[in-house]
This record gives C-alpha cells, sequence and structure tokens, in this order.
C-alpha cells in the first residue's frame, strides 16, 4: 500500500482552503488545513513534522506573521519539508523572504496546477 503525501494548507479564504483541501484529496493526499500563522505552526510542532511533508501556504495571512513565518517553523521542525508559497499581491519580497527551495505560485491558480507543482516537488 503507498502512503498519503500528507499536505499542510494554510490559507484564510474558507472558499479557498476548502477547494484545495477537496482536490489534494480527490489526488491522493492527505489535506490538513490551517486557517492562520498560529494555528499552522501549533499543527506542525503538533505533528513534530512525522506526517506533513509538504505546506502550501499563503503569504498573507489575516494574522501576524504570515506564510513566510509558517514556512520558517516547518523548516526548524522538518529541514526537508517542500515549501510552496502563494499571494494575490505582487511579491518583490519573495526571493529575500522564502525559505530555500521553496516556489511560487501567484493567485488566482488552477488547483491542479498546485497538485503537479507537489507532485514534482515531493518527488525531487
Amino acid at each position: 500500500m503507498i502512503e498519503k503525501q500528507t499536505v499542510l494548507v494554510v490559507e484564510d479564504d474558507p472558499l479557498i482552503r476548502e477547494i484545495m483541501h477537496d482536490v489534494l484529496e480527490d489526488e491522493g493526499f492527505c489535506a490538513i488545513c490551517a486557517d492562520s500563522t498560529a494555528e499552522a505552526i501549533q499543527t506542525m510542532q503538533y505533528d513534530r513534522g512525522d506526517g506533513i511533508t509538504a505546506v502550501f501556504a499563503d503569504i498573507d495571512l489575516g494574522d501576524r506573521g504570515g506564510g513566510y513565518e509558517v514556512a520558517r517553523c516547518a523548516r526548524l521542525i522538518k529541514p526537508d519539508i517542500k515549501i510552496i508559497y502563494t499571494s494575490g499581491g505582487a511579491r518583490e519580497d519573495f526571493m529575500e523572504e522564502r525559505v530555500e527551495g521553496a516556489i511560487f505560485v501567484q493567485k488566482p491558480y488552477s488547483p491542479s496546477q498546485v497538485c503537479q507543482l507537489l507532485k514534482r516537488k515531493l518527488a525531487s
């Protein structure tokens, strides 16, 4: 039996979060969702990096920190975790703020595009 890869989806828009959850599950991933920086970090700390293999995080969350903070925390817990960021705004700060090896997907994106990127990142 092939073990499902687990993706932490960090998105403060409930509709986008639900769509990404459902599409990831349909594509064979196990999706865990968080709606804030704090919830995502708490989820990573609770998981201790055992099950979560990738993080798909909105940079601009409605609270302090955002996707960059989530990714930094995730990498402290699990250094080889794969990170994909997203945002609807221009990201002049991406190269400076991102964790090494992370990629960026501009909103609006196709959920299937994100699934394909995750599959490629997790295969490498």
